[in-house]
């Protein structure tokens, strides 16, 4: 998917992802994940070794070039809690000596939470999203290359149900991105294992 058309996607999907119930009606949560990724280059580039990473929080860009896959997570849910609409961020920035670069990642999910009558809540979501890669040293360049995935986990809840801890397994693709004739996002696949927690305003 271009890049052009990947940003009216995904604002298409975070409109289609907000619960139509009352704002009132709304529960959020804000939360952050560790995790295990192994970066995947596509068969094309020839001679490109996988690459692993680890985050605490989890969210830095590895090799300043490929998104973070995680970072700051917002979550709502209505008045189904079995339905969840996440919202995932993260932000890199580096400046020194009149040069910078940035790394901007921001993805839209959905997920399921299937009804359990314990604590323990298995759940399954996917979701898209943008990687967001600039750089300037004198010239400037930037790349945005669309992301796409799915995952399944399990999840804990805590006390009176403000606090919940997650584990997670994911898959996601990326596309390619370029400035000009320049590859600046190579495309590939990350598989991630992820361990994360939210806080939830009301119960």
């Amino acid at each position: 998917m271009k890049a052009t058309l990947a940003v009216p996607v995904l604002l298409f999907v975070l409109l289609a992802l907000i619960p139509a119930t009352p704002a009132a009606a709304l529960n959020w949560a804000i939360g952050a994940d560790l995790g295990f990724n192994v970066f995947m280059p596509s068969s094309d580039y020839v001679g490109a070794e996988n690459i692993s990473s680890f985050g605490w929080p989890q969210g830095s860009a590895v090799m300043g070039v490929l998104p973070g896959f995680g970072g700051l997570r917002i979550s709502f849910v209505g008045e189904k809690p079995t339905h969840e609409v996440w919202l995932g961020t993260n932000l890199n920035f580096v400046s020194s000596e009149g040069s910078s670069f940035h790394v901007f990642d921001l993805n839209a999910n959905y997920q399921y939470n299937f009804p359990t009558s314990g604590n323990i809540t298995p759940y399954a979501t996917a979701g898209i999203g943008l990687d967001m890669v600039g750089a300037s040293d004198g010239s400037s360049i930037s790349a945005t290359s669309t992301v796409f995935g799915a995952g399944v986990g399990v999840a804990h809840h805590m006390g009176n149900g403000c606090g919940r801890l997650r584990a997670e397994v994911r898959f996601d693709g990326l596309t390619e991105g370029k400035d000009g004739d320049s590859i600046i996002i190579p495309k590939g696949s990350n598989l991630g294992i992820r361990l994360g927690f939210d806080l939830w305003d009301k119960k």
